[in-house]
């Protein structure tokens, strides 16, 4: 199992507990982990430094494997995916007459 990517929510200084919090997202293997994370710093701390911090905590409570402290989600499918782009662009719901029906 190895990561295949990190995303971070919006993050953001919380002046009470003199930290920056963020959801960071790992996706690993088709299935994507969500983790509340924390990083205490001061409001004038660098960018990298905070964003590093808090990578750490995600990276450290996913390999701790601790299902009540994280979100998991299946990674949607590129059919599915695909779908999406139609109903978009078509602006209906509706699947073509000749097309197979996928529920969106």
């Amino acid at each position: 199992m190895q990561i295949e990517k990190i995303e971070f929510d919006q993050v953001r200084y919380n002046p009470e507990n003199g930290a920056f919090e963020a959801l960071v997202k790992i996706h690993e293997d088709g299935i994507s982990y969500s983790y509340p994370t924390q990083a205490t710093a001061p409001l004038t701390a660098e960018f990298d430094v905070v964003t590093r911090r808090l990578h750490e905590a995600a990276a450290r409570a996913h390999r701790d494997n601790l299902p009540a402290l994280r979100s998991r989600h299946a990674t949607t499918s590129a059919e599915y995916q695909a779908r999406v782009a139609e109903i978009l662009a078509n602006g209906t719901l509706w699947p073509p007459t000749n097309g197979s029906r996928i529920a969106a």
